[in-house]
C-alpha cells in the first residue's frame, strides 16, 4: 500500500492509509465527493471514486467494503488468508486504483 501512495499518478489521490494488521482502510481525495469533504469545491459531478473502485475490484474478483461517509474503502480479509491470496488482492487493488485514477 505504501508503494501505491508513493506512486506519482495514484499517490496524490490517496489521503490516508490506516488500520492495523489485516484490517486496513484507504481514504481517497475525489472531486466527486459531497461538499463536506474539504478537498472538494462545488457539487458532485459523477460517481464517488470509492464506488468506481469497488465496482472495478468486483469485476476483477476482489470484494471491498465502502464506508458510508468519506471516500474510504476497507479490507477485512479472513484471518486464515494465504500469502498468495493476500498478494493477489493487493495486486488487483493497485491495478484498479490506477485504472480509476486514469479515467478521472
Amino acid at each position: 500500500m505504501k508503494a501505491l501512495k508513493a506512486d506519482s499518478t495514484a499517490g496524490p489521490h490517496i489521503l490516508d492509509i490506516r488500520g492495523q494488521g489485516l484490517m486496513i482502510a484507504v481514504e481517497f481525495a475525489s472531486p466527486s465527493q459531497p461538499t463536506f469533504d474539504p478537498a472538494v469545491k462545488g457539487t458532485p459531478t459523477s460517481l464517488p471514486m470509492k464506488i468506481k473502485l469497488v465496482n472495478r475490484c468486483i469485476e476483477k474478483g476482489l470484494l471491498l467494503l465502502p464506508t458510508s461517509g468519506y471516500e474510504t474503502v476497507r479490507f477485512i480479509p479472513p484471518l486464515n488468508i494465504s500469502r498468495a491470496d493476500l498478494a493477489k488482492g493487493i495486486e488487483i487493488f493497485e491495478e484498479a486504483v490506477k485504472e480509476v485514477v486514469d479515467e478521472a
